[in-house]
């Protein structure tokens, strides 16, 4: 490999030595050096130099006082030495050390070293060890006699530990977490990661909770070409508060078979109903109230696809639910079978419900609908005729309300018709297309009695724009409505002329009866009104930085609100979200939903979020905090105010350190930040004013 230097004076033998002084410079495949006087030798292929010596490899800059280096087998050491490095995604780190040893191609050796992220002239915090191996080759390192320092103050202190050189995953401990909370006291958890192989890995974390006692926790995880799935088992041997063992295992697996069979597994069960409540730090955990166990196994078709199911509940602190014991399902649907112009669907489904409650019917429903439509199409109008069959048989062994066999068959005829309109239109100097699409829907379903069958898995659908134009008010099929009705709605959008947003939409639907209701739910009155509540929606990306979305659900006949929703979403860039969301629903939900994440002052930013609800008078959910990035490190504090029944609350405290690239101490509050303000992101992640 040749080798080419620069000096202002240069002198030697050849095929021996070269002897350079005065701003000597050495170029070598991707590397350089700069030294006040070097003597390179030409048949060791080895070199020494003195003097203001700086080494220049790719994103890394070495420079010491005396260089002893064997360039072929890159051999030799560089003493004292500092050293800067630049990784690919922006990374930064310096230090110095002792001696540097080179021990062989992107191998090195450092005595005495220091490593940090920060700036020349910070030394907020800082890495010392006695004793530094990198082995870039392996992309492993490991250091002895460590000590961590933050603002001048020692940290962390270890004897041995190592690391990963890149981000590939290493089997070691991972950065331990502390926190406090009122359920479970001070907790400190130390997680240890096993990188089983390419396409495996498990975390099994030792969680000690000063209220609970010592709980074991474990993750495996894994991932084929064909499959993935992950295993959780968290244990808690006698909780020293509810003085009982406490458990929560989980089960998930997704297979691909071939191009048409696929299968799935979920089990999730636990101890006792309070588990999560105890135990859990979010709502979405404290709130569960089922925990699903269910396999299946489908086929896809192409044009058709069956799914055969297995699944039963474990519920938390409510009624027990129907098991579906199995249930076998088909859809199919072709559009102009054999050049017609129809198209056709099939639906079925075969289920055999069981029970635990005696009191509670059980056996098997059988149900069948096929359905023919014909649709009529133009650039601006629509018209589909649809014409359908609903099948069902019952064939139960227990029907405290009724027989045990029962047949239902219901045809179904409905036309979906509507108009898509547009115009251009100038405001304010802005250029826009407004369009009106209004839209009809008939539906003629006859009467049948269905008050002798069972109800299974059948409820009432929410009012919304949706439901107004489905075929079933009730989700289920336990109950179909009879129907003798028109939906009537009107859309109107304003698109943006050059960029395609859509500035604004409003809907407006109501429905029209022209007979009373006579199918119902168990305890539920029939309808007599002549006409639905009217429903709206108001939603666009008014500016650049501003959306907003609202909902309405108004009776006329009552003037009431039944249901309202306005939400606001303001996004000036990463680091500047504000969120307002106000949920109504009568005699149900008055709740308000804030939350923002906004830079205060130079490197500080607030983060909060408050869920209250009117009609409870009570927090459901509060959070305050902050981040100060320092560049180099990062501080994070956190409060939260969880609300777990309707008389118990939790508050927890989190405050986590982040030295960049390198370690974070302390529980980690990012998923929870995530999860409650929508939009939020790191401060590492952009440069805050």
């Amino acid at each position: 490999m040749p080798v080419f230097i620069d000096a202002d004076r240069l002198s030697g033998v050849e095929g021996q030595y070269v002897e350079a002084e005065g701003k000597v410079v050495l170029r070598r495949r991707d590397e350089s050096l700069a030294a006040d006087w070097m003597r390179y030798h030409q048949p060791e292929d080895r070199l020494h130099a003195k003097g203001n010596v700086v080494l220049t490899r790719a994103r890394t800059r070495l420079e010491g006082d005396e260089l002893q280096l064997q360039l072929t087998t890159h051999l030799g050491e560089l003493r004292p030495m500092r050293y800067e490095s630049h990784g690919e995604k922006g990374q930064y780190s310096r230090g110095d050390a002792a001696v540097l040893q080179f021990e062989g191609e992107d191998r090195y050796h450092l005595t005495a070293a220091t490593y940090t992220s920060c700036p020349v002239g910070n030394e907020d915090w800082i890495l010392r060890t006695q004793d530094l191996k990198l082995d870039y080759i392996e992309s492993l390192g490991t250091a002895r006699n460590v000590r961590v320092e933050y603002l001048g103050t020692p940290i962390l202190y270890t004897p041995w530990m190592d690391f990963a050189l890149d981000d590939k995953r290493k089997t070691g401990f991972l950065t331990p977490s502390f926190g406090t909370s009122d359920k479970r006291g001070l907790e400190f958890a130390a997680p240890w990661y096993w990188n089983i192989a390419p396409n495996q890995d498990a975390t099994i974390t030792p969680h000690y909770m000063s209220k609970r006692g010592m709980q074991l926790g474990a993750e495996y995880r894994y991932l084929d070409r064909k499959y993935n799935g992950q295993v959780n088992f968290d244990y808690l041997a006698n909780d020293e508060t509810a003085e009982r063992d406490r458990y929560f295992g989980q089960i998930q697996h997704s297979q691909q078979f071939d191009a048409h069979w696929s299968g799935n597994l979920n089990v999730a069960r636990v101890s006792d109903d309070n588990y999560f409540t105890d135990l859990g730090g979010s709502v979405n955990q404290t709130s569960q109230v089922n925990l699903v166990q269910e396999g299946s196994l489908s086929y896809n078709g192409g044009w058709w696809s069956a799914t055969g199911r297995a699944q039963t509940f474990q519920t938390l602190n409510t009624a027990p639910l129907y098991h579906r014991l199995p249930q076998i399902t088909l859809n199919a649907a072709r559009q102009q079978p054999g050049g017609y112009p129809v198209d056709v669907s099939l639906t079925g489904e075969y289920v055999r419900f069981t029970h635990s409650l005696i009191d509670h019917a059980e056996g098997d429903r059988l149900h069948a609908y096929p359905s023919v439509s014909l649709p009529f199409q133009t650039s601006y109008a629509y018209v589909t005729p649809k014409l359908g069959l609903h099948l069902t048989r019952y064939e139960l062994e227990r029907n405290p309300s009724g027989e045990l066999d029962r047949t239902r068959s219901l045809p179904i005829f409905s036309v979906d018709a509507g108009l898509q309109l547009e115009r251009d239109w100038e405001f304010a100097g802005n250029s826009f297309i407004q369009t009106l699409e209004p839209r009809l829907y008939y539906l003629n379903i006859p009467y049948r009695d269905q008050s002798q069958l069972p109800v299974f898995d059948t409820g009432l659908r929410d009012a919304s724009l949706y439901t107004l134009f489905s075929e079933n008010q009730y989700a289920g099929i336990d109950r179909i409505n009879d129907a003798d009705q028109v939906t009537l709605a009107l859309t109107s959008r304003l698109l943006d002329n050059q960029s395609g947003v859509e500035r604004l939409q409003v809907t407006v639907g109501q429905r029209y009866y022209f007979s009373d209701q006579r199918v119902v739910l168990p305890g539920m009155t029939p309808r007599s009104a002549d006409s639905s509540d009217i429903l709206a929606i108001v939603s666009g990306q008014l500016t650049k930085q501003l959306r907003i979305a609202s909902g309405l659900q108004y009776n006329a006949d009552t003037d009431e609100t039944t249901r309202f929703s306005l939400g606001a979403f303001y996004r000036d860039g990463p680091g500047r979200v504000l969120n307002a969301d106000y949920r109504f629903t009568q005699n149900s939900i008055d709740q308000i939903d804030l939350s923002g994440q906004w830079p205060l002052a130079p490197k500080w930013y607030g983060v909060g979020r408050i869920n209250y609800s009117f009609r409870d008078d009570r927090m459901v959910e509060a959070l305050a905090g902050f981040e100060y990035n320092a560049g180099c490190w990062s501080v994070r504090g956190l409060l939260q105010r969880l609300a777990l029944t309707e008389t118990e609350t939790s508050n927890a405290f989190f405050i986590q350190l982040e030295l960049r690239d390198l370690t974070k101490l302390g529980p980690n509050p990012l998923e929870l930040l995530k999860r409650s303000i929508p939009g939020y992101a790191k401060s590492d992640e952009f440069n805050l004013p």
